[in-house]
C-alpha cells in the first residue's frame, strides 16, 4: 500500500558548467573529436592502451561497470569522464554506451593531467571532479541498503529529470530492471499501483510524467 506521507527530493547538485568550460576550452586544442551515433561503445582505453578520458558536448550515454557489467547510469552532455585514470588508477573498468548520437572529444588521461598542470587548471579540475564524487555518492545512497521501491522511486525521480525525446526512447520497465536488477513483475506491480494513484503517467511503457511521489509503498 502506498504511503504517501512526505517527500523527499534529489541532492540538489548543480553542475559547475562554468569550471566545465574551462577545462572544455583548454583541453580541446589537444583532443580528437568524435560524432558517435546512437548504440555505440567507447571504451576508457584507446588503441595505443592509453587511459583516456571524454568530454560530451551533446548527447547521452550510458556508463556500464565491465566487471560485475553493472548498468551505472544514463549521463547527459555536457559531461567530462576519465573513471579509469585520473589521478589516481582505479580497480573498477567501466565502458560508455551511446544513447542518442554523442560529439565531443577525447584525449589520454596523461595528456590531460598535463595541461592541467601546465595551464594552471587545478582549481577547475577539483571543482568538476568534487561534483562527480558528491554524485556517484547520492546514487550509491539511494541504491545500496535500501528498499525495492525506494530504488524504483529513485530511478523514476533520475528519468523524470530527462529531455521528454529520451523518455520517449526508453521502457521505463526495462530500464528499471537493468539499473536495479529487481524482477518485472515487482517493478510492474508497482508501477501499476503509481499509475493507478496518479503519481505518475505513462504511455506505451514510456514515462510520461512523474508527480509527488509517496516515500514509502
Amino acid at each position: 500500500m502506498l504511503n504517501s506521507e512526505g517527500i523527499t527530493h534529489m541532492l540538489d547538485l548543480v553542475k559547475p558548467l562554468n569550471h566545465l568550460e574551462i577545462l572544455r576550452s583548454h583541453l580541446s586544442a589537444y583532443a580528437q573529436a568524435f560524432d558517435s551515433a546512437a548504440g555505440e561503445e567507447l571504451s576508457f582505453v584507446n588503441e595505443h592502451g592509453e587511459q583516456q578520458c571524454w568530454f560530451f558536448k551533446e548527447g547521452f550515454f550510458d556508463i556500464w561497470r565491465e566487471n560485475n557489467d553493472i548498468h551505472v547510469e544514463l549521463l547527459a552532455a555536457p559531461v567530462l569522464l576519465s573513471l579509469s585514470g585520473d589521478p589516481i588508477p582505479s580497480p573498477l573498468h567501466y565502458k560508455l554506451v551511446t544513447k542518442t548520437q554523442c560529439v565531443g572529444f577525447r584525449l589520454p588521461v596523461q595528456l590531460a593531467m598535463d595541461v592541467i598542470e601546465k595551464q594552471g587548471l587545478w582549481k577547475s579540475f577539483c571543482h568538476w571532479q568534487t561534483y562527480q564524487m558528491r554524485w556517484f555518492e547520492w546514487r550509491d545512497a539511494q541504491f545500496i541498503g535500501t528498499s525495492t521501491y525506494a530504488q524504483i522511486r529513485s530511478t523514476l525521480l533520475t528519468m523524470a529529470s530527462w529531455d521528454a525525446e529520451v523518455r520517449s526512447q526508453i521502457g521505463v520497465i526495462s530500464y528499471i530492471q537493468t539499473h536495479t536488477h529487481i524482477s518485472r513483475s515487482v517493478i510492474a506491480e508497482m508501477l501499476s499501483a503509481l499509475r493507478k494513484g496518479n503519481y505518475i503517467e505513462m504511455q506505451k511503457g514510456k514515462l510520461v510524467a512523474v508527480h509527488k511521489l509517496p516515500l514509502n509503498y
